[in-house]
């Protein structure tokens, strides 16, 4: 917990810590690969087909295909390998907190008070590496630019943070529901 603990309240106690599971986390972005499989192939089978192409136009133009199919294929899979070094999350007897990033970090917090809804996720990638997906809804006002642009508004947008590729998802929830009931009892009396 490197990051978050600098992030932890004076008496606040963390109930669970950790990081998502690889192989899970990263696995969607692989779905990216064939289509930018297709950028890169397009350019050699063009060079195949006319090798007598002057230093202009036709390079720049195997270039921009080659490094946008390179973007499409990799660039998500590098994202994501970057973002899972910075991913943690923890769950604490007054909120839970996730952080992420690939390059800047992204630290949310929501208070356990505020939480109306916690349940799990097991997608298909899930069900193949035994892992899923804690949810914890809680509402939030979020300023608005009206689409006239009279000014702005507040409307109530559902924040949810969420545990993914969690190799226990279901103790988590347990966990967490725990937390939940115990905010509630101490709140009320």
């Amino acid at each position: 917990m490197s990051q978050i603990a600098k992030h932890l309240r004076a008496n606040e106690k963390v109930l669970s810590s950790g990081k998502p599971v690889k192989a899970p986390f990263i696995f969607p972005s692989l779905a990216a690969i064939p289509f930018g499989l297709i950028f890169l192939a397009a350019p050699i089978i063009w060079m195949r087909e006319d090798i007598q192409i002057p230093w202009g136009a036709g390079w720049w133009l195997f270039g921009l295909f080659f490094f946008i199919g390179f973007g499409v294929s990799f660039g998500p899979l590098i994202g994501q390998l970057m973002r899972y070094r910075n991913t943690e999350y923890a769950i604490t007897d007054q909120r839970i907190i996730t952080q992420t990033g690939a390059i800047g970090l992204d630290t949310r917090s929501v208070d356990l008070d505020r939480i109306q809804e916690v349940y799990v996720t097991v997608g298909l990638v899930d069900k193949i590496f035994g892992t899923g997906t804690v949810l914890a809804v809680s509402a939030g006002y979020v300023p608005v630019v009206t689409m006239v642009g009279t000014g702005t508004g507040a409307v109530v947008v559902p924040f949810r943070p969420g545990l993914s590729s969690l190799k226990e998802p279901y103790e988590v929830h347990k966990l967490l529901q725990e937390a939940l009931e115990k905010a509630r009892r101490s709140q009320a009396g």
